[in-house]
């Protein structure tokens, strides 16, 4: 009787996708390194690519200025532009080029942080590229980790609330008509006024004529070694002023 040998074909299973990374969202604070949380640097000690936003190709990051100390030297740096201009379409393209490149890497299964000044979830490029990146790998896990807002480290620097019992606080960025603070300043006895170098002159002619520019405070660079901080508003109206500054006004007074 004829017996066949049993088949030596093997059947392995197909090869398991590759995992993908993760992607942190991390908020680097105000500016002082000993300012991230513990959650950050920690995150920021394991990673594999470190992303940054950079405005101007010959201009220091100043998120890895904060973070550079925790990042381990095997850490990739990555850069993804960030222009400075108001045109969507401009920024649209440059937000979908950084989702791809982060995008990438997580393809590779590397873990990618996204650092950023100030908290992750607020006027930030981050949250533009997170919705971007989500929808080109769905189901990504993701984790976003607060950092210390500008406008916060300001009012602790200043030993001085923010607002007080069931007081309002408004928190917004004065760069399109300075006309409009007026209803919001009408209804709001605390507020915090970001993005106030370009249209500051203007900002301070509408905290005169309200009669509210001596309850308010020019801050600028805060944690960094040049830090300046005034409540001498008209002093300011003639000096250069940098990005990172912003006025909190308090109408019960500072």
């Amino acid at each position: 009787m004829n017996i066949r040998p049993s088949s030596t074909e093997v059947h392995r299973p197909a090869a398991a996708a590759k995992q993908l990374g993760k992607l942190f969202g991390i908020g680097v604070g105000p500016g002082a390194p000993d300012l991230l949380t513990l959650r950050a640097i920690e995150i920021l000690k394991s990673i594999d690519v470190v992303c940054i936003p950079r405005s101007k190709a010959d201009n220091d990051s100043l998120a890895l200025t904060v973070a550079g100390k925790y990042i381990p030297a095997t850490a990739e740096i990555m850069e993804v532009a960030t222009p400075m201009t108001r045109d969507r379409q401009v920024l649209e393209a440059e937000w979908q080029r950084g989702a791809e490149k982060i995008a990438a890497k997580l393809t590779e299964g590397l873990n990618v942080a996204f650092i950023t000044i100030g908290d992750a979830m607020l006027f930030s490029t981050y949250t533009y590229l997170l919705k971007k990146v989500c929808r080109l790998l769905p189901g990504i896990e993701v984790e976003s980790v607060p950092g210390i807002t500008s406008f916060a480290a300001a009012a602790a620097h200043l030993n001085t609330a923010l607002a007080e019992g069931n007081e309002k606080l408004a928190i917004i960025p004065a760069v399109d008509d300075p006309g409009q603070l007026r209803e919001v300043l009408r209804l709001f006895p605390n507020a915090v006024l970001m993005k106030v170098a370009g249209q500051y002159n203007e900002i301070v002619d509408v905290l005169t004529d309200m009669g509210l520019k001596d309850k308010a405070v020019y801050i600028s660079r805060l944690g960094y070694p040049d830090q300046f901080v005034t409540d001498n508003l008209d002093s300011m109206r003639q000096e250069k002023r940098d990005y990172l500054s912003l006025i909190l006004v308090k109408q019960g007074g500072l």
